[in-house]
């Protein structure tokens, strides 16, 4: 997949997928000026080559009673290959982590949190990330309001 460029209706289609996950190749034709049996080729092309990981919708987080939402810091007891996999697998298995990302500088792991409330929160720190023997500390930052909120990406450096 590395080196093949993508040409503008190729962006414009994955731009436009972003925003409507459940857009079809006809809704698709409308908005790109192609064919929707063209949009329908590349639209599998796209998926088959990777371009598209999966589809999913944005769910309302008032509406599913989500009430706190966190960043987590983590510093970790040890690097070693062992003590990650048991990181990895024990975090893969937590349905409130939404995102995990390792990281360069003072803290080793950074994590996206959602929770009902402040209580379930302070369980969720205490009793699953500070319980771990894989974890030294963790910082938390409460999210107060969104300002932006995409899990759009720019497709500015694919062309």
């Amino acid at each position: 997949m590395e080196g093949v460029m993508l040409d503008r209706f190729d962006t414009l289609i994955l731009d436009i997928w972003q925003q409507w996950g459940d857009i079809g190749p006809q809704g698709m034709s409308e908005k790109v000026n192609l064919s929707a049996s063209q949009c329908s080729r590349r639209m599998q092309r796209l998926r088959s080559e990777g371009y598209v990981r999966n589809i999913s919708a944005v769910l309302d987080v008032a509406k599913i009673k989500i009430g706190v939402r966190a960043y987590v810091l983590l510093t970790m007891h040890s690097h070693s290959a062992d003590c990650l996999k048991r990181f990895r697998d024990a975090i893969m298995a937590m349905d409130e982590v939404q995102e995990c990302q390792t990281l360069t500088g003072g803290y080793d792991v950074i994590l996206k949190v959602s929770t009902c409330d402040l209580t379930t929160f302070n369980q969720f720190l205490n009793e699953n990330l500070l319980s771990m023997p894989e974890v030294s500390t963790a910082h938390s930052s409460i999210v107060l309001d969104d300002i932006k909120s995409t899990t759009n990406l720019t497709l500015k450096y694919s062309e």
